[in-house]
């Protein structure tokens, strides 16, 4: 019976020694990370990974250095081996729900976040991730819901509050839009991007048939960002509606001089066509 005891203690020890050397290993390769040595992190983590497959850190950890380099099936595949040895691990579960979305697997990294939601409702940020996927799926309904929701844990995210607003617009819901733009321009003053809430707050007001309105929305844009392409864009669409031919194309000549062909939130439309052929 000793000699029995004597063996289980050892045991014991053993998987103690075994569980601080693989931190030891996981500490290392997160420090190397965080130093930029990314090839050297990973040979870490998989060294941990070899000699302790049943830790949960280092899969997690290569997961991050897969996602880094944007190899997503294999960090989500290590991140779901992180999961099965240790399930509890929500920041392991938010990881792979980002990486779903950085994959474009948007049902995937819904359920993700909202296992996550289901656990732990006040975790930071989980409403507008899955807001963000819900609208790349165009569910719009379940996106405002789930603004709303973020809302209501951080009443001052301007993000969700901007975000919020372009789903109204997606629902027709015109009248509540345009109370809250008028609400969030109010509430920050100073927000970098106030030009962009103004063009957006005109790009409504084209929507619903009222370009006096968008022209004066637009306007109060380029005076805070006076090299906005999209918002000269935008403004000589309004002209051109407004039968202004002249200052129509004066603003389409300044946008593409300010190259707004290579914006990446520009697409070439109808209008830009338009005014291509009348601006020669």
């Amino acid at each position: 019976m000793k000699k029995i005891l004597v063996i289980a203690i050892l045991l014991l020890t053993t998987q103690n020694l075994i569980s601080q050397t693989a931190e030891e290993l996981n500490t290392k390769g997160i420090e190397l990370a965080k130093k930029g040595r990314i090839d050297k992190a990973f040979s870490i983590f998989e060294k941990a990974i070899k000699l302790y497959p049943d830790s949960p850190g280092p899969y997690s950890n290569r997961g991050n250095v897969y996602r880094m380099r944007k190899e997503y099936e294999l960090a989500i595949k290590d991140y779901s081996k992180s999961l099965k040895l240790k399930p509890e691990n929500l920041n392991v579960l938010y990881a792979r729900a980002n990486t779903y979305l950085d994959a474009d697997n948007f049902e995937m990294a819904i359920s993700d976040y909202s296992e996550i939601i289901d656990k732990k409702p006040s975790f930071s940020g989980i409403y507008f991730d899955r807001a963000y996927a819900n609208i790349r799926l165009k569910k719009y309904e379940e996106a405002k819901i789930d603004f709303e929701s973020q809302l209501e844990i951080t009443p001052k995210d301007f993000k969700s509050l901007a975000n919020l607003i372009n789903i109204k617009k997606k629902l027709e819901m015109f009248d509540e839009a345009l109370a809250d733009y008028k609400k969030i321009v109010t509430e920050f003053p100073n927000q970098p991007n106030l030009h962009i809430l103004y063009n957006n707050w005109a790009s409504l007001y084209r929507e619903i048939e009222k370009p006096e309105e968008a022209l004066v929305k637009i306007n109060q844009a380029l005076k805070i960002k006076k090299n906005y392409d999209i918002g000269h864009f935008n403004r000589a669409g309004i002209y051109l509606e407004l039968n202004d031919e002249k200052n129509a194309c004066k603003d389409f000549k300044k946008a593409i001089k300010l190259n707004l062909e290579n914006n990446e939130h520009f697409e070439v439309d109808e209008e830009f066509e338009k005014l291509k052929k009348l601006c020669k």
